[in-house]
């Protein structure tokens, strides 16, 4: 509590020989007169007359102060216990007093209080006992609610004071306080370790998938290769033409080791006919063999020396290495169905047909008569990653249908070797070239930014030439390579990419320029998908109505059916690649 407050300011005996005017008194003051007896009165707070005070029978006077006043009490003896009977609020109230009138003002004298602020404070005790066991110790803000509305209303004590104007706070104390903060700080690290548990089990999840797929990869490209090179790595050449597979640009040095391998195996023959005819004449100076079977027990001799050499039993005949007698490719020829009788007839636009014939190398005394179609084709399909996620997951299950569709039809993969390379800013390998089959692994497109499609014919004229070698290593005959070039977007270098286009397409500068289809959806220009398509019939834009996921899901299935469909008809014998637009395209020479 504060200082004391006495609200009798002043008591004085009353006169009875008054001399001149009665004491004048403040306006806040009020005179009250009291008996020996105890009886006391207050005539409106005014003082008595000079000529009242003759004759009175009051002896005193009290000046009582009828001015409001504000104090702030702290129930710090008297703390309100919680529910849990252990913790304490902490109550701080500020409330107004004063003198309730003139009959306040003679309760106040009749009570002869020197400090009224006890009366108060006991009152705020009493009215205030036992109600924090009513809530728990964090629901200060219940308790406080109800203490104001305890204390709301005006109050009048016996002994004439009105209090009113009661504003209750509450909070816990000190031990309690912390007891709450220690609690909240636990909740606080309950629910961040419970939000932090699901990205940590994500993350461990994650991993541990991400390394299975890792693990898994491996294993199925150590059983490629070793399912590969089983045939490979058991003979000379075989090895040979591995080193040529893996060391591409280095052919001087295959063709050196297989000179040294045919000089060794020369070597190696001469030896054993040296071996051979020495033991012959010894046999035969001995006396051990007729001359009418010199020539079976030599033949016989000889394989018998050849093996213990090293050899394969059997003289080698050296002869010149034979020409493969079939060139990889030749100019495609473009064929069209015939033309409509009018152009008024509503026919719709020919389909192409290209054409991919596979001569033999005319020689000596044989002429070039066309064989049966026995050509591996190699298809490149470049995507383009920098379209929306929707586009991407759309063109993704394409992939996988692909990927389906060909693990399912062995004879056709067989005359297949498929590439998947995903465009943006940079062009990433998806897919390498191979033959697709159930141990084949799906290629995984990856939403990315950027444009680049100098990027993508720069790749695509280093992949093709590197394949094609490594194809015709095989001893298969190589198709001329076809591209599906999908786009959706504008290049982020302007016309620039030009240039590589021209070095990728220009058969005289690159012998393994493909083959261009063009597919142009999005924000794709009309005039650059008509310039990367190697023939007008080959380029198609969706419609413009059309949105680019409905376009995307359309040039999935479509570049399924194409590819399908002409690895159908090659493994038939036929070497004609037709198509046909998507659903919902259009040539863009019609969208000029």
């Amino acid at each position: 509590m504060t200082q004391p407050v006495s609200l009798i300011v002043n008591q004085s005996p009353v006169p009875r020989m008054a001399v001149g005017p009665t004491k004048a008194t403040q306006p806040h003051l009020a005179v009250v007169y009291a008996t020996a007896a105890g009886e006391v009165a207050c005539f409106e707070g005014r003082p008595m007359r000079p000529t009242q005070q003759v004759f009175s029978k009051y002896c005193t006077r009290y000046e009582v102060d009828m001015r409001p006043q504000q104090r702030t009490a702290v129930l710090g003896r008297n703390p309100l216990i919680s529910a849990d009977g252990v913790h304490a609020f902490e109550v701080q109230v500020t409330f107004s007093f004063c003198v309730d009138g003139w009959q306040g003002a003679e309760n106040v004298v009749r009570s002869g209080l020197p400090d009224v602020l006890p009366v108060v404070h006991g009152w705020l005790v009493g009215r205030f006992h036992g109600a924090g066991q009513r809530f728990a110790i964090e629901d200060s803000f219940g308790l406080e609610r109800y203490l104001g509305q305890l204390c709301a209303a005006p109050v009048v004590l016996p002994e004439g004071l009105k209090v009113y104007g009661c504003r209750v706070s509450v909070r816990p104390d000190a031990a309690s306080l912390s007891h709450l903060e220690s609690l909240i700080e636990a909740r606080r690290r309950e629910a961040r370790s419970t939000a932090e548990h699901t990205p940590n089990t994500g993350d461990v999840v994650r991993k541990g998938e991400l390394e299975a797929l890792r693990q898994d990869f491996e294993i199925r490209a150590t059983a490629r290769q070793t399912a590969a090179l089983a045939d490979t790595l058991t003979t000379s050449e075989g090895l040979i033409r591995h080193y040529l597979i893996t060391h591409p640009h280095d052919a001087a040095g295959a063709f050196a080791m297989t000179r040294q391998l045919e000089e060794a195996r020369a070597a190696t023959d001469e030896l054993q006919n040296q071996r051979a005819l020495g033991l012959f004449q010894v046999m035969a100076e001995k006396g051990l063999i007729q001359a009418g079977d010199l020539d079976h027990v030599r033949m016989q001799l000889t394989g018998t020396v050849g093996r213990a050499t090293g050899g394969d039993g059997h003289l080698a005949l050296s002869a010149a290495p034979q020409a493969t007698g079939a060139r990889p490719w030749d100019a495609p020829q473009l064929q069209a169905a015939p033309a409509p009788l009018a152009a008024s007839s509503g026919a719709p636009n020919p389909t192409p047909t290209l054409v991919e014939p596979l001569l033999p190398e005319p020689g000596p005394g044989r002429t070039a008569v066309p064989p049966a179609v026995t050509g591996t084709a190699l298809i490149y399909l470049v995507l383009d990653e920098s379209l929306d996620r929707e586009c991407v997951g759309e063109l993704q299950r394409g992939l996988d249908a692909l990927h389906a569709a060909l693990s399912a039809a062995p004879e056709v993969s067989a005359v297949l070797r498929l590439c998947v390379l995903g465009m943006a800013d940079t062009t990433e390998q998806r897919l390498s070239l191979a033959r697709v089959g159930p141990g084949t692994r799906t290629p995984i497109l990856v939403a990315r930014r950027g444009l680049s499609y100098s990027q993508a014919f720069r790749t695509l004229k280093s992949l093709i030439g590197q394949d094609a070698t490594v194809v015709k290593s095989e001893g298969a005959q190589v198709l001329r390579p076809v591209v599906y070039f999908l786009t959706g977007g504008v290049p982020d270098e302007g016309n620039s990419w030009h240039t590589a286009f021209q070095e990728l397409t220009d058969p005289t500068a690159n012998p393994a320029a493909p083959r261009m289809v063009a597919l142009g959806l999005g924000r794709a220009e009309t005039p650059a998908v008509r310039t990367v398509a190697t023939f007008p019939e080959f380029a198609f834009m969706a419609a413009p109505h059309q949105d680019a996921a409905s376009a995307a899901h359309n040039c999935a299935a479509f570049l399924r059916d194409s590819v399908v469909g002409y690895g159908r008809r090659l493994a038939g014998g036929e070497a004609n690649f037709t198509i046909s637009p998507p659903d919902g395209f259009r040539r863009a020479e019609d969208s000029l």
